[in-house]
């Protein structure tokens, strides 16, 4: 079998690090290649993965494509590529549908831009020959909305190395440490004010690449006088190294296709506080992790407040992270659907 991932850039991201994953560990069963449009920003942002990979063109079709059993799109400018050329392609054309979308596009581009982008997008998905989602929650959100039905994989993630532990934190404070790109979908804004009620809380900010939006969430903390003690550690190698040194980790995104970070801290049974959002309550339960009503900072602080209580869910939490979101799983079912998909001619 001969599979094609198209993907935006070999920038490491929630949206290309699920194909890079699939890749790589289909490579001992099938040929596969990464087709992306950009490079990463910078050697720091590459997802290094071991497959071949090659550059191309949205207004140019790229004939190798051709040579494939099925190509497997991820994210809108793959997906207008792959409808724009379906009369050229002879494979079969599956495409993963990472969140939802109207609330992505609303937080990238706003009104009413968005509602152009999100009707193209959902137009365009509608032309594959299957759809995958991450969460049942986004599959019965699409179905009623019309789009055509698709199958149910959860995204998987490996496991996770920590060779060695960096101390950060002083032991007087909780330390609360995220990780995520720093969007503004990513809710990081609730942290910052709830650490404006409580002088005992530091907190270590991991990844970002939207260099406008990190100065945002600055001038915010320092705002809110919490400045000095708010780490904008941007990347890093081994991020879990330093978040386990921290007393929980907070999830707060607004909205989520699928929460890799979240299944990363829990198969390391680190604490997890995460917004109320119907992804996270899909994903885990209470007897797992501990939820906060979605801007209601009180809420949220008396979540902290409880840490004893939380730290007593992660052996669930790792339990459910192994069992149900692993990367052998995923890679499995995506064999399983790719087969399904050529054995129907």
């Amino acid at each position: 079998m001969k599979v094609a991932f198209i993907v935006p850039s070999l920038e490491d991201s929630g949206l290309t690090r699920i194909p890079f994953l699939l890749a790589q560990n289909l490579l001992k069963d099938c040929f596969v290649k990464i087709f992306y449009f950009k490079d990463a920003k910078s050697r720091n942002f590459k997802f290094n993965v071991e497959v071949p990979t090659k550059k191309i063109s949205l207004v140019k079709f790229d004939d190798e494509l051709n040579e494939f059993d099925v190509i497997h799109s991820h994210g809108m400018k793959p997906d207008c590529y792959t409808w724009l050329n379906m009369a050229r392609i002879r494979g079969k054309k599956i495409t993963t549908v990472h969140g939802f979308r109207h609330e992505e596009l609303m937080y990238l581009y706003g009104m009413p831009l968005s509602v152009i982008y999100n009707a193209l997008w959902n137009f365009v998905s509608s032309k594959f020959d299957r759809l995958v989602f991450t969460v049942g929650v986004q599959q019965n959100y699409y179905r009623k909305i019309g789009l055509k039905d698709g199958e149910l994989i959860y995204n998987g993630v490996p496991r996770i190395s920590v060779n060695s532990v960096q101390t950060i934190k002083s032991s007087n404070m909780t330390n609360i440490s995220t990780l995520s790109n720093l969007g503004a979908r990513k809710g990081i804004d609730q942290i910052l004010k709830v650490l404006a009620l409580n002088e005992q809380y530091h907190l270590t900010l991991i990844g970002g690449s939207n260099i406008q939006y990190i100065q945002n969430l600055q001038s915010l903390a320092s705002k809110l006088d919490v400045g000095q003690r708010c780490y904008f550690l941007g990347f890093v190698d081994n991020p879990w190294e330093i978040i386990l040194e921290s007393d929980v980790f907070i999830f707060p995104s607004r909205s989520e296709g699928f929460g890799i970070a979240l299944v990363e801290a829990a198969s390391l049974g680190i604490p997890i506080i995460c917004s109320d959002i119907p992804t996270f309550r899909e994903m885990f339960d209470d007897n797992e992790v501990t939820f906060f009503k979605l801007d209601d900072i009180d809420d949220l602080n008396n979540k902290i407040l409880m840490l004893d209580e939380i730290k007593d869910k992660v052996s669930l939490a790792k339990l459910k992270a192994e069992k149900l979101f692993s990367l052998e799983s995923m890679c499995y079912n995506y064999y399983q659907e790719y087969k399904k998909l050529i054995d129907a001619n």
